[in-house]
């Protein structure tokens, strides 16, 4: 803990703190008398002169700006606002002496700014101690979580782990405006500083002030002319240039340290970032993993994500009967039980034996349910709607979506959570189901990152809603 802040400064502090909040209740006291003695003054220059007339009113702007008592809130409103006040600063300073901020992103600082803004915590040595010692387990977690975000807003391919490696360079698209300078609508100064600070950071030193390191050279390199210009700037870790349309590119100069980004960013996202990907030799589909995925790929599905999967769902129809629907690798049954819930016959598929007793349990809210590897499992071309997590392992979640099509009605709707590599792969599997689904005429809608980080994976994820409507291109 002494690495981070000293117990002895923070006892320092929080004397000063102590003793500032004495002093503003002594404050608050003799405000208190000074209103009461000013007014009792006033009480004594009524009774000597009771008469107000054409020659006194002279004095009244005397008597209102510097003879009026001091107006006194109630004593708890006015300490409890001292307090406020004293320890929003103190917490403020006290991340100022700090070296933890340089490892916050900017969403870990927008947290601790909006929990000082509702309510500061009472700055005692105790909870500062407490406050940084697990702001200081954290702050692996935090720094990569930074990683993520920083890349992710780049480029869409960069929200999944599993289907891309920061290489050589990244392309920042519209950072300079028409007039050279930088486009502040796009603001890719900012990301470039989270950019350099994060590989400034993997070296062990400080990331540079605001006006040096990358962004000073960029800036010193198209100082002196304005317009639409190229430009070229260079540092330890970096070559950025800038080009005619707007755009910049920068260029990393230490593969190990691109090398320690992959794997933090692989480490957030709960699994290894694989070396560069080879195509699959199979063309198409034909390579479906038929072995079960490392625990099953049992991801629970939270909440927020059931919400989302049966309102495209569409769980309603104008006829009387009722919505049939499927759900594959079923786990826990939250999508199936908010489908029974809404009305739908339902049925469910799961090859892990706890949890298919489970499930049986859930009945007859579900109405069957089958202990079976789903890819074993024989289409029956009979359901209205299938829903589905399925496992994600090695574009798992890819096969099982194919084969879960054969179970639809012509027409039928599928709705299922996927990677969202599945948007971005380059392998033959992942570009000839994007293809599929384009003929399908089905779409891919981002969740929120970290949808399922109460089910212990930041893995980015994508909802794929898609009609069974042409059987002919099915594999």
């Amino acid at each position: 803990m002494t690495a981070i802040i000293p117990r002895t400064t923070v006892e320092t502090l929080v004397a000063h703190r102590n003793r500032a909040l004495t002093l503003y209740a002594d404050a608050y006291d003799a405000i208190d008398r000074a209103a009461k003695a000013v007014l009792e003054a006033a009480g004594a220059a009524k009774n000597a002169a009771p008469v107000r007339n054409r020659f006194n009113h002279g004095g009244d702007r005397q008597k209102e700006e510097l003879l009026s008592p001091p107006n006194v809130p109630p004593k708890d409103e006015y300490l409890s606002a001292a307090r406020f006040v004293t320890d929003t600063d103190v917490w403020a300073s006290l991340i100022a002496m700090t070296d933890l901020q340089r490892l916050m992103d900017k969403k870990a600082k927008d947290e601790f700014a909006a929990d000082l803004i509702r309510n500061p915590p009472e700055v005692t040595v105790e909870n500062v101690l407490a406050t940084f010692e697990t702001f200081a387990v954290q702050a692996g977690d935090i720094f990569k979580r930074g990683i993520a975000e920083c890349f992710s807003q780049l480029d869409r391919r960069f929200r999944s782990h599993d289907g891309w490696k920061i290489g050589s360079r990244i392309i920042l698209t519209h950072a300079f405006s028409e007039y050279g300078s930088w486009n502040y609508y796009r603001n890719m100064r900012d990301t470039i500083q989270d950019v350099e600070r994060t590989f400034y950071v993997l070296d062990g030193k400080r990331p540079p002030e605001d006006y040096a390191g990358i962004i000073g050279a960029i800036e010193e390199s198209r100082r002196g002319s304005h317009g639409k210009r190229q430009s070229e700037a260079e540092t330890e870790y970096f070559v950025a240039r800038g080009f005619m349309n707007g755009n910049a590119h920068l260029w990393f100069k230490r593969d190990d340290l691109v090398e320690k980004v992959n794997q933090l960013l692989g480490e957030y996202y709960g699994a290894a970032i694989p070396e560069d990907r080879e195509p699959d030799e199979a063309t198409n589909f034909d390579n479906q993993k038929t072995s079960l995925a490392k625990n099953y790929g049992f991801f629970a599905t939270p909440t927020p994500v059931v919400d989302r999967v049966i309102e495209a769902a569409r769980l309603y129809r104008a006829d009387e009967l009722k919505i049939t629907v499927l759900e594959p690798s079923a786990g826990e049954g939250a999508l199936a039980l908010a489908a029974a819930n809404a009305g739908a016959a339902v049925d469910c598929v799961e090859v892990h034996q706890e949890r298919f007793r489970q499930l049986c349990r859930l009945k007859p809210r579900i109405r069957a349910v089958y202990h079976i590897d789903f890819l074993a499992m024989q289409p029956r071309a009979e359901y209205d709607r299938v829903i589905m997590n399925p496992p994600f392992d090695r574009e798992r979640d890819i096969d099982h979506v194919l084969h879960a099509m054969k179970f639809l009605k012509p027409d039928g709707l599928l709705v299922s959570v996927m990677s969202a590599g599945t948007e971005f792969r380059d392998t033959k599997k992942a570009i000839a189901f994007r293809k599929l689904i384009e003929g399908l005429g089905g779409r891919f809608d981002d969740l929120p990152a970290r949808s399922f980080a109460s089910s212990g994976t930041n893995c980015n994820t994508v909802i794929l809603t898609v009609r069974q409507r042409r059987r002919e291109v099915m594999p």
